[in-house]
């Protein structure tokens, strides 16, 4: 895996979604183009939660989100060590509850992105 997606997954998880953001898009940049609309997903993401915690704001990141998911659909089951069907479930559940909730869900229920294991046994 690549250190930059590493690192970028990392901040993500850390709920440092502007420094995810910068990272992803810098290796967004150099990266091969198959991988470019997963990356547009997760610098979606990134951006989206960065909206909702430091603004407030759950609509426009409710409909970021939906569409980062768009994005990420044809990588599922995993994609760049990344668990995509994982993290789209979560995603979806967690737009779910954000958009039909009376008040904003608290930023401790933002889903964490998860890698794969690799085992080397059958």
């Amino acid at each position: 895996m690549d250190a930059r997606l590493r690192e970028g997954i990392s901040l993500f998880n850390d709920g440092r979604f502007f420094e995810s953001h910068e990272v992803l898009e810098a290796f967004y940049q150099e990266t091969d183009p198959v991988n470019k609309p997963f990356l547009e997903g997760l610098i979606q993401l990134a951006a989206a939660f960065r909206i909702f915690c430091d603004f407030g704001e759950v609509k426009g990141p409710v409909r970021m989100i939906r569409q980062a998911l768009i994005r990420c659909e044809n990588y599922q089951p995993a994609f760049l060590q990344v668990r995509v069907k994982q993290l789209c479930k979560a995603m979806e559940v967690w737009v779910e509850k954000a958009d039909g909730a009376e008040a904003a869900p608290h930023s401790s229920t933002i889903p964490k992105i998860q890698l794969q294991r690799f085992s080397f046994f059958s």
